[in-house]
């Protein structure tokens, strides 16, 4: 018996500027000139049915507009470009509110990623902080016990020889 080929899983990675703090939405609008593609004001509420619930902080978010099948460093690169003629407005807005690069990556088991050099250090010169959410997709041990369920125990020990 041959050994079972798993099928290849999909990742999926992107990247955003977040920027959070109170008072509304709109003055970080205004003030980078740059229409979110998602924002909510603190006091905004959230919940529609049962007991309404208000947000409790302000949220501005700006995604790198590339596609989730691209390295993390060129959705970096393209928030950096949108950020190229907004320096000095990016930079007033870092006192009262909290700003980063929010890099999301979906993965069967494990994450690695290298920031480019280059691209730490322009987030630091424009105050802009970086945060790595990593997230599995899959649970392992669990996909292992359904393969040995279904295909047998030893599938994964015999050898074509």
């Amino acid at each position: 018996m041959t050994p079972m080929s798993l099928e290849p899983q999909t990742y999926r990675q992107y990247a955003y500027l977040g920027i959070q703090g109170k008072g509304p939405s709109t003055l970080i609008t205004e003030a980078l000139g740059i229409e979110p593609d998602e924002e909510w004001s603190e006091g905004d509420i959230w919940q529609a049915k049962g007991p309404h619930k208000k947000r409790w902080f302000t949220n501005w978010k700006l995604n790198s507009g590339v596609l989730e099948t691209e390295d993390l460093n060129v959705h970096v690169e393209a928030i950096l470009q949108r950020l190229h003629t907004r320096q000095l407005k990016l930079q007033s807005l870092t006192g009262n509110y909290d700003v980063r690069v929010v890099l999301v990556s979906y993965n069967l088991q494990n994450f690695s990623f290298e920031l480019d050099f280059q691209h730490q250090r322009r987030l630091t010169q424009l105050g802009i902080r970086t945060w790595f959410d990593a997230y599995i997709d899959e649970d392992v041990h669990k996909l292992m016990f359904d393969l040995r369920a279904r295909y047998g125990r030893d599938i994964f020990d015999e050898v074509d020889s």
